[in-house]
């Protein structure tokens, strides 16, 4: 693989980072989701109030590029909650999403005061959280069509 830099998006780079969460959403987790599931995420990646959040500071969002391309995408809201985590497919199992939670939790560690990051892990990444530390905080539940289950790791 080229060589992979991580570093918080710029505002211009918005849309794009958030077209890649979504058509990764629609590859590996939409079919699990359902119609009211993917129309959830939909509305989530587009929302005004998010990029605003982003834009004052309240929502972090990183991306993974190889030169200036972006290939991955993660965020943290509420403080240390992990928002979104996807890679493009064709370097899925390559070390970004891994790269990409690390640099999350170093963020959290050298910025804040938090212990700890949560995440409402899908289906699609469940095990992936788990080999990476993560447990089970609850059984999976289903709100607005979105299936997850809790899960928090200690940093």
């Amino acid at each position: 693989m080229e060589e992979l830099s991580i570093r918080r998006i710029r505002e211009d780079e918005w849309d794009t980072a958030m077209e890649l969460a979504f058509r990764v959403f629609l590859k590996f987790e939409a079919e699990e989701y359902g119609k009211k599931g993917t129309e959830a995420f939909a509305q989530f990646v587009t929302d005004t109030n998010l990029k605003k959040a982003f834009v004052g500071g309240q929502y972090h969002l990183f991306a993974a590029y190889i030169e200036d391309r972006i290939i991955g995408v993660t965020a943290l809201r509420s403080g240390n909650h992990l928002s979104l985590l996807f890679v493009d497919g064709a370097y899925h199992r390559q070390g970004v999403g891994s790269r990409l939670l690390g640099y999350a939790e170093n963020y959290l560690r050298d910025n804040t005061a938090f212990k700890k990051i949560t995440v409402n892990a899908a289906p699609y990444a469940y095990g992936f959280y788990h080999t990476l530390g993560f447990r089970d905080t609850d059984g999976q539940s289903v709100k607005d069509g979105i299936v997850y289950t809790p899960m928090e790791k200690m940093i």
